[in-house]
């Protein structure tokens, strides 16, 4: 009990909180003596350096290195020597010039395939090494593992079979985990979810749910090399209890999150209805159609729509008449300008198939006491009943499209650059191929990094 305190009977006032770390569980640590190795030439400072040069500097660039590179940067430690009291001070003061290097901050020609910095390729395909790096860049996120530069350096990553083998075995390595993460932000643009603030409806741990609920959606269909559409819909999504809460579904309990079957009447499925994705299209405190029309145009389909003409007028809502309106019929209202029916007439009746989500991405079927209209009219006249409707229309007819928008979104990913008008064939063969196949993602990442895009400069 306390006494004479501001703090409630039965409750526990914290002073402060003490944390001692990192704690190794060797000294040095194991990232320290992977630079600084064991060598019969440790005492001989020059000699030592350069090993540690030449065994730093291939995996740091990814490609091999010549005999001058290493040999500038031997002049700068003898340089750098002088002005530092240890050897390892020194080093780090080289080794941090060789990672702030456009050779290690980008991809990189590579040395061997070029006969001097003014003569051209060699070939229009990678090399070895370069194909090594763009592999573990895109499936890893990270350098190439001492196998991979292996073989690459033994010239094997050229037979087909080999390369379909060793994507194999990086899919199912530990550090392919990074490939959803920095994907799928890139892909649906979830760093508005990151610029969401947070009160007592939507706070940090659910916040966070949220955004794991996609990444590890998409990594779960990756594994499983289940079907792209189910991107569109599915009868699973990834929970844990915090988030099965938020979606009002029974018998999750724990932070960790598993695969859940949704029932027939859900009212979720596929990326479309997760929360974290339409509470960050949303607007405050209200939902946003034009955004989540936008949005789904752009990333599923690949269809943006064209930039609003200069000058168009905003919804007035000082006006009684559009105040009293609900939030389709000003919309709709705003559309008769002729300013501004020809961006709104393609995006409209997108955004409003999602109108029973409220900014948290609830459902909800009334807003204000008022039914919520979610129907709404394609330019082709064709009726989209709601996200139902959205999803039935998807599935019925732009399957194709959104395969090859998806193809896109993932070729531009794992070559680090825009796509252009040339790319366009080689993109829908891929597309096609996965089409013809299972519509497995693995089997889309497969045929990305078997194709003549991925393994052309």
């Amino acid at each position: 009990r306390l006494v004479n305190s501001s703090v409630n009977d039965g409750e526990i006032q914290i002073d402060y909180v003490e944390i001692s770390g990192p704690i190794y569980d060797q000294w040095p640590p194991e990232s320290h003596r992977r630079i600084f190795f064991e060598s019969s030439n440790s005492s001989n400072e020059n000699v030592y350096a350069r090993e540690i040069l030449m065994s730093f500097m291939p995996k740091a660039w990814r490609r091999s290195i010549a005999d001058e590179e290493v040999h500038q940067k031997l002049l700068l430690f003898q340089t750098m020597r002088n002005d530092c009291e240890t050897f390892e001070e020194a080093m780090i003061e080289v080794l941090a010039t060789v990672l702030s290097s456009p050779n290690f901050l980008y991809l990189s020609r590579d040395y061997a395939d070029i006969d001097s910095e003014k003569n051209p390729p060699k070939s229009s395909l990678l090399s070895q090494h370069e194909l090594a790096s763009r592999l573990s860049m895109f499936l890893w996120c990270s350098l190439p593992d001492d196998r991979l530069r292996n073989m690459a350096r033994l010239g094997q990553l050229s037979n087909e079979s080999t390369l379909r083998n060793e994507v194999s075995r990086m899919l199912e390595d530990s550090r392919s985990k990074r490939f959803p993460q920095e994907f799928v932000h890139q892909w649906l643009d979830m760093q508005l979810l990151e610029f969401l603030g947070t009160d007592n409806k939507l706070n940090t741990s659910l916040k966070e749910a949220m955004k794991l609920e996609t990444i590890l959606f998409f990594q779960e269909v990756l594994h499983q090399n289940e079907s792209l559409l189910n991107f569109l819909h599915s009868d699973f999504t990834m929970a844990n209890e915090r988030l099965a809460k938020h979606y009002n579904l029974n018998n999750i309990k724990g932070s960790g999150f598993r695969r859940v079957q949704l029932n027939m009447t859900s009212r979720r499925g596929g990326m479309l209805t997760h929360a974290g994705l339409l509470a960050m299209n949303s607007s405050g405190n209200d939902s946003n159609p034009l955004k989540r029309g936008i949005w789904m145009l752009e990333s599923f389909l690949n269809d943006p729509p064209p930039p609003p003409p200069p000058a168009v007028p905003e919804i007035d809502l000082a006006d009684p008449a559009i105040a009293r309106m609900s939030l389709k019929e000003r919309i709709e209202d705003h559309r008769n300008h002729a300013a501004c029916m020809s961006c709104h007439i393609k995006i409209d009746p997108w955004g409003i198939a999602f109108e029973n989500y409220d900014s948290r991405g609830l459902w909800s079927a009334e807003v204000n006491g008022k039914p919520v209209d979610s129907t709404s009219r394609l330019y082709n006249n064709e009726t989209l009943d709601g996200m139902i409707g959205l999803k039935r229309f998807l599935l019925k007819n732009r399957q194709d499209q959104f395969v090859l928008a998806l193809t896109h979104k993932l070729c531009v990913f794992a070559l680090g650059r825009p796509l252009t008008f040339s790319d366009r064939s080689l993109l829908e063969e891929i597309a096609s191929s996965v089409r013809q196949k299972d519509d497995g993602l693995r089997t889309l990442i497969m045929e990305i990094a078997t194709s003549k895009l991925f393994l052309s400069k």
